[in-house]
């Protein structure tokens, strides 16, 4: 069927047989042993090259199809092999593993010594992508909504908080509200964050608008810009107590809005030892981090 395809695409057996190292004689032989298990011609010459009948315009569709749907299967059992053999594929948002630790990783490889795990971190709104395009077995990431074709298992949920300066009328306040810090300028990261959409769905229900003064890639330059003045910033009290900076105040937010983190991964796909491994090993250790 992919013969047939190639062909149907170029017009030409000879360049079909190319595609595949071939010899024209044998995809010919191929495509003369469908038309027979068929019983139609699928193809014709006429001044364009090799085209389709108007049967083969019929197979051609599920061709498609079909050839799309074993190629799926079997990367799909390719990856699932790579798994039970050893590798296990992981990608998490930024700040997750700052928040688990490197003991997180640790103790799973330790636990699991004949686990090759693979992993990277990237933005939080690369995550869901990554695992659909199955780039990457299972991912951790902060969410909001979820998406139907994945599976969420929520592991922890911090909360968010206000971050401010000396400088700020706010500084000594006990908490704050969105509406109370509309007017000031905040210093937040960017659309590829979650925290930049918790935020702005948080001001929505209550029908306000932060001032941003800035959107930025990384909290870090939140933190900077926040320590000279130049405005407020919001992230959860993990981060700030990471930046120990004594001159900054975290004050809780009246809404309590919250960063919530799950273990994801596709949901069509079986579940090898290794990433059911994984999964129990998130579970357990998230666990005991609440109950500390």
């Amino acid at each position: 069927m992919a013969c047939f395809l190639k062909i149907c695409e170029q017009h030409s057996i000879s360049a079909a047989a190319q595609s595949f190292f071939m010899t024209p004689q044998a995809v010919s032989k191929e495509v003369k042993r469908m038309e027979e298990e068929l019983g139609a011609p699928l193809l014709f010459r006429s001044q364009k090259g090799v085209v389709p009948t108007e049967y083969g315009k019929v197979f051609y569709e599920h061709a498609q199809r079909m050839v799309a749907e074993f190629d799926d299967t079997s990367r799909e059992i390719t990856e699932m092999r790579l798994q039970n053999e050893g590798f296990l594929r992981m990608v998490s948002a930024y700040g997750i593993l700052r928040f688990l630790s490197p003991e997180f990783i640790r103790t799973f490889v330790k636990h699991c010594p004949t686990v090759h795990l693979d992993y990277m971190e990237f933005p939080d709104s690369y995550i869901e992508e990554n695992v659909l395009n199955e780039k990457y077995d299972v991912g951790l990431m902060p969410y909001l909504h979820e998406r139907d074709e994945l599976a969420y298992i929520p592991l922890f949920s911090r909360e968010i908080f206000f971050i401010t300066h000396p400088g700020s009328r706010f500084y000594d306040c006990s908490e704050v509200s969105v509406r109370d810090i509309a007017a000031e300028p905040m210093i937040i990261e960017n659309g590829n964050f979650l925290i930049h959409h918790i935020m702005a769905e948080t001001c929505r229900r209550e029908n306000t608008n932060l001032d941003v003064y800035f959107n930025t890639s990384g909290f870090s330059l939140c933190y900077k810009l926040c320590k000279e003045h130049k405005g407020n910033t919001a992230s959860m009290d993990f981060i700030f107590h990471d930046m120990s900076n004594p001159t900054l105040h975290c004050i809780p937010f009246h809404e309590h809005p919250h960063w919530n983190v799950a273990l994801i991964y596709k949901k069509d796909i079986p579940l090898s030892d290794n990433l059911q491994c994984f999964i129990r090993h998130s579970k357990t250790w998230c666990k005991k981090m609440m109950q500390a």
